[in-house]
């Protein structure tokens, strides 16, 4: 049998690439090219998936308690907040930057928000194997997703566009339960009866499940 997260590291690495290459989560390839309206387009596509994925945490939670001790390594009200002071920050940059001459160039470049039945519609077609084992890879996500946070945050407070990080910079203090994110998943897959093969596997198909959801919000996000 397939430890988990050997597994996970193998079968999605194809979903982790495709979401990497695609808009607007590339920006970080060439940051020499940023853009504050494709960052802001990110941040968009974040805010979307952490709160889908802490509703499902929360409710795979009510009917298993032993999940608490994986989502309470989310620090899911940091990372919240986070995100809303960065992208007031970069709607009060768009309004500052606003003037008689640049209006129309600044306007076309200011992003928008996913619209409330778009995100319904992707949500909607999001399709699991099971309750727990998509809670393990939805905290899976978000806990990877932190691993290069720190390095973004860095980058990006390198760059001369007073770009706000507080959101990277919440997601490297998640980055630190990475460790003892792995150890407890070890711990419990026997008490969820995730620790067979055909778990792993649920488990496996769920990260990819919320990979796929990403990777159709950033298309969303940026009709591309």
């Amino acid at each position: 049998m397939h430890t988990l997260f050997t597994a996970l590291k193998q079968d999605t690495l194809d979903k982790h690439t495709t979401l990497e290459e695609t808009p607007p989560f590339s920006l970080f390839h060439n940051l020499s090219e940023f853009s504050t309206s494709t960052y802001n387009d990110v941040l968009s596509v974040m805010s979307v998936f952490h709160s889908t994925t802490s509703s499902h945490v929360s409710k795979a939670q009510n009917e298993t308690p032993s999940l608490n001790r994986l989502a309470e390594m989310l620090n899911t009200d940091e990372v919240s907040a986070a995100l809303h002071r960065d992208t007031n920050a970069l709607q009060f940059n768009f309004a500052e930057s606003f003037d008689t001459e640049t209006n129309v160039e600044n306007q076309a470049q200011t992003s928008q928000s996913l619209d409330i039945q778009t995100v319904n519609a992707l949500e909607n077609q999001l399709s699991f194997r099971g309750q727990n084992s998509a809670a393990i890879a939805a905290i899976y996500v978000w806990l990877g997703s932190s691993m290069g946070a720190n390095m973004i945050s860095r980058r990006l407070e390198k760059l001369n566009n007073d770009v706000p990080t507080a959101y990277y910079s919440a997601m490297a203090g998640c980055a630190k339960a990475w460790v003892p994110f792995k150890q407890t998943v070890e711990h419990i897959l026997a008490e969820l009866k995730l620790d067979d093969d055909k778990g792993i596997r649920d488990i496996v198909e769920d990260a990819n499940s919320w990979f796929s959801f990403l990777i159709s919000l950033g298309k969303a996000q940026t009709g591309k």
